[in-house]
Order: structure tokens, then sequence, then C-alpha cells
């Protein structure tokens, strides 16, 4: 009796210790809400990408794979372009901005049909 319960006892703390921590990740993760910068021309729904701030690490999720994007990150108070990079055949997308200064961000995000754009903050 004391074989079987051991073991089911193990995996249970396991997976409790292991739910924690998952959940402990996304408390610090921010969300950045994203407008549509273009007007929707024809009937279907619009799909936005879904962008996300982690201490200096922005993750962007485009929901499938795109064959371009493009993405430009500027100073909200100078308009001043900290960042900008043209990405391939991609999914996601990972910027880390260590680098800069602590303050509010403009995040735009250009795909082949459809623009996006949202504001930020590094702490």
């Amino acid at each position: 009796m004391k074989a079987k319960f051991l073991p089911f006892l193990l995996l249970t703390v396991l997976l409790q210790v292991s739910t924690f921590s998952f959940a402990h990740e996304m408390i610090s993760a921010r969300q950045i809400r994203l407008k549509n910068k273009t007007e929707v021309q024809h009937r279907s729904i619009p799909v936005t990408p879904d962008a996300f701030i982690e201490n200096s690490l922005l993750s962007i999720d485009l929901l499938s794979t795109v064959p371009t994007v493009t993405v430009t990150i500027k100073d909200a108070e100078t308009g001043e372009v900290v960042y900008t990079s043209t990405d391939l055949n991609v999914d996601k997308v990972y910027i880390d901005l260590a680098g800069e200064e602590k303050g509010k961000y403009t995040l735009e995000i250009q795909l082949p049909k459809e623009a996006f754009i949202g504001d930020f903050e590094l702490d």
C-alpha cells in the first residue's frame, strides 16, 4: 500500500510546484493593448496579435505564420525610433529592450495587409 501511495504523493507535489512556478511567470508579464491602424475593407473579422512586455523582454505572438512583419518601437514622448526589424515567415517575435531607458514607448506592427499600434511602459 505504501509503495503505491508514495509515487502518487510525489507526482502530486511536483505538479503543484510546476503550476505555482508557471503562474508566477505570468504575473509579471503585462499585455500591450493593440489597436488596428488600418481600415477593415472586407467583412472578415480581423485577428489582432498578442503582445506582452515582461521586464525588458517584448514578445509578440502573431497567432499564425505571416510572410513578413515589420516591428517598430518608438519613444512615445519624442517619436524617435529606438528599434525596427523586418522578419520573414514568423509567428512569434521576441525583442530584448534591455539597453533602453525607462519610459513610455509605442509599438507598431506592420503585417502585409494590416497594421497595429499599442503603447507600453518600460520599468
